[in-house]
């Protein structure tokens, strides 16, 4: 019995040492594994971060791009339509110029006549070359003026009268019809027809005979007239470009 209790004795020590040994052993390699694992879902969980932080600078580094972009792109349309603007005002510009030029110069030539016409009717002479220079001062003022209205629509149903307003070199353009334009050959008439009766009454001197002088009236009328219609299509074609001009009376007060 006594030899049995210390055998007993004996495997229970070895066992108990067999097992702190494993325990020993065991119990760090355990640690180890899970020190190890846990490091492995740290790195594993700073990757995702850093995976993340990439896709969000990423993100804001492509919607800054689309921000810039968009900017650029709004300068752009903005600096054309700032061009466009500007472009469109320099193109009212001119044909408002171009168009006023035509009413002052057509005027112009006008009130020579009409001055002519009543300086003679109050009994003073006029000398036939300064007023033959006069008119024809006026006359080159409008042909300058009308080239150039060309451009705003301005045309002639026949040539003769385009040769009294504009160059020859122009008489081609003139006559081709204009679908916005307006048809000017009657005031080349009026023209050309007032500026010869009154250079055969500048020519007759005063006092002027009756039915000269009415010629004289009868076309200057008639010049007025057609100054009117070239007038109407002015003011309707600054109306479109929005320039807004006030209308008023060219006659000058009646004189005897």
């Amino acid at each position: 019995m006594a030899d049995a209790a210390a055998l007993y004795a004996l495997i229970g020590a070895v066992g108990g040492a067999v097992v702190g040994a494993g325990g020993a052993v065991l119990g760090p390699l355990l640690l180890h594994g899970r020190q190890a694992a846990e490091r492995r879902e740290a790195a594993l969980r700073q990757e995702e971060r850093e995976r993340v932080q990439q896709r969000r600078e990423e993100d804001l580094l492509q919607r800054q791009r689309q921000f810039e972009l968009e900017v650029a792109e709004r300068d752009r349309q903005a600096a054309a339509e700032r061009e466009t603007a500007a472009e469109t005002r320099a193109r009212q510009s001119a044909t408002t110029e171009r168009l006023l030029r035509m009413r002052a110069t057509t005027r112009g030539w006008q009130l020579l006549l009409e001055d002519t016409y009543y300086e003679l009717r109050r009994g003073r002479t006029v000398d036939p070359e300064e007023f033959s220079g006069a008119w024809r001062a006026a006359r080159a003022e409008v042909n300058d003026a009308f080239d150039e209205g060309l451009h705003d629509g301005l045309w002639f149903a026949h040539s003769q009268p385009a040769q009294m307003l504009i160059r020859n070199s122009s008489i081609l353009r003139a006559l081709e019809p204009k679908d916005h334009g307006v048809d000017v050959t009657r005031l080349g008439t009026a023209l050309s027809y007032t500026t010869h009766v009154l250079t055969e009454c500048v020519e007759a001197g005063p006092p002027l005979a009756d039915d000269l002088a009415e010629r004289a009236r009868s076309a200057l009328a008639q010049l007025e007239e057609a100054r009117e219609a070239l007038g109407a299509f002015i003011v309707g074609r600054l109306g479109a470009l929005g320039v807004a001009i006030e209308r008023t009376s060219d006659n000058p007060d009646p004189r005897s």
